[in-house]
């Protein structure tokens, strides 16, 4: 599929930078939607602290999600710790829990706070952890987490290319490294989402150089949570809503099939080719490299090899992760 994007400077925000104060009205925590259809999920808790992005991606699915662009702040956290708290104190095992599907989990922490809030909250319990998703460099409020060893901070990447056509306001590429550097000194675990992962021409070089960037960057690996790879796909709502504002290209410029969730994605040797180059990417530098993917199915798991990874399943997987950072942790503690 050759690419035909272009910078997205002049596209309209629909206020999405304004922030509103709320009540919300219904559960914070709630398990990952995922998807339908048998494509594998990851298992991991969301707590809902705000919704809404500042930051304007072209392919987020926010933009049909939620009736209000703005982001809203909810002010009733005591409702948030109660209700988190009552359910920890009956679930059992390991729990990996996240803030950033449905905002960014920093790009406003300076004025919100909110993910300190999160980490705070969940500190004593030892089974958790949380991991806050960015596309932003806003890391310098988290010093005051207490135990950075309970938390994950990762960042969605793509090649410049991808971030220059597709994302606005986001951090450069180069910023989010700088950021997770950051982090790693403050004693945090990252992490690193290449979801979505687009199809053009030059893709396979521009994104084994990102790959390459993370261990620059990381220089224990150790300290890698995980890195899920996921290729595009959309609701086609997402589709619908970019055509009527004539921002569709080069999003859905392609062929594209309904999967068994009625998400638009890749052709299925389109999205084995993407996995098999990246896992080659990650693989010279970690021959065990924590990596998954995110929604696919079983089928692509076994055709590209990475089944064998997973023998009890993609959450067993993942738990077992959080266990051993959770582990190294408590060690130090």
């Amino acid at each position: 599929m050759e690419n035909t994007a272009q910078p997205i400077d002049n596209l309209s925000n629909d206020d999405c930078r304004s922030i509103i104060v709320s009540k919300h009205q219904g559960e914070f925590w709630k398990p990952c939607p995922g998807t339908t259809g048998g494509y594998l999920c990851c298992g991991y808790q969301i707590i809902t602290p705000m919704t809404g992005c500042g930051m304007y991606c072209r392919y987020c699915i926010l933009q049909v999600y939620f009736e209000n662009k703005a982001l809203v702040v909810f002010e009733n956290f005591d409702d948030l710790k109660r209700e988190i708290n009552d359910k920890l104190s009956r679930r059992p095992g390991i729990v990996r829990f996240g803030t950033g599907e449905f905002t960014d989990s920093l790009y406003t922490e300076e004025q919100t706070g909110c993910s300190v809030a999160v980490a705070d909250l969940l500190e004593p319990w030892p089974q958790v952890i949380v991991e806050f998703k960015t596309k932003s460099a806003v890391v310098a409020p988290l010093a005051k987490i207490r135990r950075p060893g309970k938390v994950i901070i990762a960042w969605s990447l793509n090649t410049p290319r991808m971030i220059a056509s597709m994302e606005r306001d986001t951090a450069p590429l180069e910023e989010r490294f700088v950021a997770a550097r950051q982090c790693l000194e403050m004693g945090f675990n990252v992490a690193f989402h290449f979801d979505p992962i687009f199809y053009y021409s030059g893709w396979e070089e521009e994104y084994r150089q990102v790959v390459d960037m993370i261990y620059e960057t990381v220089t224990d690996v150790n300290k890698i949570a995980w890195c899920s790879l996921g290729g595009f796909r959309s609701n086609p709502a997402l589709k619908t809503y970019l055509k009527e504002r004539g921002e569709h290209l080069p999003l859905f410029s392609g062929e594209m099939i309904v999967g068994a969730d009625g998400k638009l994605r890749y052709f299925r040797p389109i999205r084995v080719e993407l996995y098999l180059v990246m896992q080659e990417a990650f693989y010279r530098h970690q021959p065990d490299a924590p990596i998954y993917f995110c929604m696919e199915s079983p089928e692509i798991w076994k055709e590209t090899g990475m089944a064998g990874r997973i023998p009890g399943g993609l959450p067993a997987y993942l738990d077992e992760r959080a266990r051993k950072l959770l582990s190294a942790e408590a060690g130090r503690g």
